[in-house]
């Protein structure tokens, strides 16, 4: 009998013991939320910072002008793809003549290509805080004029889909739709009644 007794009690010590740690990771696992929920917090508001920063630069560089954002934005829409080509060019000509009239002339266009110094993510972040400010029908024609230029090459590749998709989104246009939304404008771009 003593060895069972002995047996028991070394049962319930280590059961102990190892009960003792245990009551120690609610504390540790309320630390470790505490730290993720921080870090999260932490990395959205450098996130937002950052895409401040990056649309204060555009704002710098284009103004308050729809017409002046737009001719960047396809600028920027035809280097996406690393080769700019003359029917890029040209389409850039025709989709900001539209959006503005006759003052933007291909020697206009060629300007903003010279001088064209913001990135796409800087594109987007002026986009997404200004999307308020641009009517719906500034909206769809951006997007039908980005889309125009994207494949005024002859090619529609993964970036330039992306991208599409980014400036869906800054629009203000629902991320999940855009992909409907950009099949209808491809359609209508097929069928030749997009301008």
């Amino acid at each position: 009998m003593g060895l069972t007794k002995a047996a028991l009690i070394a049962s319930a010590t280590s059961t102990e013991a190892a009960a003792a740690p245990l009551a120690g990771d609610g504390a540790g696992a309320t630390l470790a939320l505490f730290l993720l929920v921080v870090l999260v917090i932490a990395w959205l508001a450098l996130r937002t910072f950052v895409r401040s920063l990056r649309a204060r630069k555009a704002e710098r560089m284009v103004g308050a002008s729809f017409t002046d954002y737009a001719l960047e934005a396809l600028v920027n829409a035809a280097r996406i793809d690393g080769r700019v080509n003359d029917d890029e060019r040209r389409e850039i000509a025709r989709a900001i003549g539209e959006l503005a009239g006759p003052t933007y002339t291909p020697q206009v266009v060629e300007a903003a290509f010279a001088k064209a110094r913001l990135s796409k993510d800087e594109l987007l972040a002026y986009l997404s805080t200004r999307s308020r400010t641009f009517s719906r029908d500034q909206k769809v024609a951006l997007l039908k004029a980005l889309l125009s230029v994207f494949v005024a090459d002859g090619r529609f590749d993964e970036r330039e889909h992306a991208a599409l998709v980014d400036y869906t989104a800054a629009i203000g246009f629902d991320r999940q739709s855009a992909p409907d939304f950009l099949r209808g404008l491809a359609r209508d771009f097929a069928r030749g009644s997009i301008t």
